[in-house]
């Protein structure tokens, strides 16, 4: 029976490291301006804007995606908007192979992410390997 009690709690306190490396719930923009929700679809993890430390522009209206370079798409509310793009589950923690996207800019980068307890570092890259670019700190929001 102590052997039992010892393994379940060996296994507890697996499952809990591997919940602190979870990269799904929602993570904190390092200026503070906005959460984002990590969510599962399919075999591939994508993000959401949940919350926007400004959601209303100088009109007084949602902020709209009037940076993105389809004209079609320049109406959209900023909120609700998927920034994360099908990003793949590498292991280990790291995810890569998909895409951010910058309602400021209106420029989508290629992506790969790493997460390191309560935070998850994001980087943003110009080339599939991550060498131009910058990577930024995002904070689990509990």
């Amino acid at each position: 029976m102590k052997k039992f009690i010892c393994t379940l709690a060996a296994l507890a306190l697996c499952g809990a490291a591997a919940f602190a490396q979870d990269v799904l719930g929602k993570w904190k923009m390092d200026d503070g301006s906005a959460i984002v929700e990590i969510y599962k679809k399919g075999d591939a993890f994508c993000g959401k804007i949940v919350w926007i430390a400004e959601p209303l522009g100088q009109d007084g209206k949602p902020l709209r995606d009037e940076n993105n370079p389809d004209k079609a798409l320049r109406s959209r509310e900023v909120m609700g908007l998927n920034l994360l793009i099908d990003l793949k589950d590498k292991g280990n923690a790291e995810y890569g192979d998909g895409k951010i996207y910058d309602p400021g800019n209106g420029k989508t980068y290629n992506c790969s992410m790493k997460v390191e307890g309560d935070v998850l570092k994001v980087r943003g890259s110009l080339d599939k390997k991550g060498l131009i670019g910058r990577t930024m700190d995002w904070f689990r929001v509990k």
